[in-house]
């Protein structure tokens, strides 16, 4: 008799314990779906506020690049144009107007002020701590971007004083005289933009050194051994000017002759059928008699 209760009390305990189980689940699933829809119910109008945020923002930021853009498209493009900025652009492939540049930047600019606002709503501190940093940056940014323009109007502008009187002067290399001072500003410009955007240059300043250092050092190396018998030349021209006056006939490897000009690399001579030179070095070692 016993047995036989417990056999049939089995089942009755074991369905009334997965009923406890069911129970607490369906339990737990209804706070869970409570909780996620309060939060939902709770975000919903900060979501809703941060997007008005950010339509405000776009609406705003396109307005503002608009006027800008009208309002210094004519004199900033022309004041570029003449200070030869535009040029230096479209060599680094940037096709865009100055004006749309600075338009452009108007309009990130506040709408990046605008989105930190919107993740603010929202609580993402996370998007906010990046943009104030960006923002943070802007400044050196600007101020690098001044000294860049500044370097690169200064640099042609001395490029061109230097060919102009280097042309003056009737210089042949009057054009690479100029290259080299205008390349030789825009690289200093380019040393102290960085540093103004927070970039260590020491290795970079220790590279054009040993650089300029090295084509100095070569150039002066083939001009000394260039300029050998130039030199000669020179102060061989010196002593006979000092010893053979001019209109002083003398005969020079077998033909006589005066003396016309002496120079400061060869002699002139004339005689009844025409000039004729001789280096100053030769002359010097040549028997002369008069």
């Amino acid at each position: 008799m016993i047995r036989a209760l417990c056999t049939i009390g089995l089942p009755m305990i074991g369905d009334q314990t997965m009923n406890e189980q069911f129970g607490q689940i369906q339990a737990m699933l209804v706070d869970m779906l409570t909780n996620v829809t309060g939060s939902a119910i709770e975000f919903l109008p900060r979501l809703i506020g941060a997007f008005a945020v950010l339509l405000v923002g776009w609406i705003l930021a396109k307005i503002v690049r608009a006027i800008l853009v009208r309002a210094v498209e004519v004199s900033l493009d022309s004041l570029l144009e003449r200070s030869g900025l535009m040029e230096t652009l479209e060599r680094a492939s940037i096709t865009a107007q100055p004006s749309q540049i600075v338009g452009a930047l108007a309009y990130w600019l506040l709408f990046l002020l605008f989105v930190m606002a919107a993740a603010e709503i929202v609580g993402l501190s996370a998007v906010t701590a990046a943009i104030t940093r960006i923002l943070g940056y802007i400044p050196s940014v600007v101020s690098a971007a001044l000294v860049l323009a500044a370097g690169v109007f200064l640099a042609r502008f001395v490029g061109n004083v230097v060919r102009s009187a280097g042309t003056a002067a009737n210089l042949s290399y009057a054009k690479g005289l100029g290259a080299v001072a205008q390349t030789s500003i825009v690289v200093m410009v380019v040393v102290v933009t960085l540093e103004q955007l927070g970039v260590d240059t020491q290795i970079l300043v220790t590279v054009i050194t040993v650089t300029v250092a090295a084509i100095t050092a070569g150039m002066g190396l083939a001009f000394a051994l260039g300029s050998r018998d130039i030199v000669s030349a020179i102060l061989a021209g010196h002593y006979l000017r000092q010893t053979l006056p001019e209109g002083e006939p003398i005969e020079v490897e077998g033909r006589r002759g005066v003396v016309e000009q002496i120079g400061p690399i060869a002699t002139t001579f004339r005689d009844e059928s025409g000039r004729w030179t001789v280096p100053n070095r030769r002359l010097m070692d040549e028997i002369i008699r008069q």
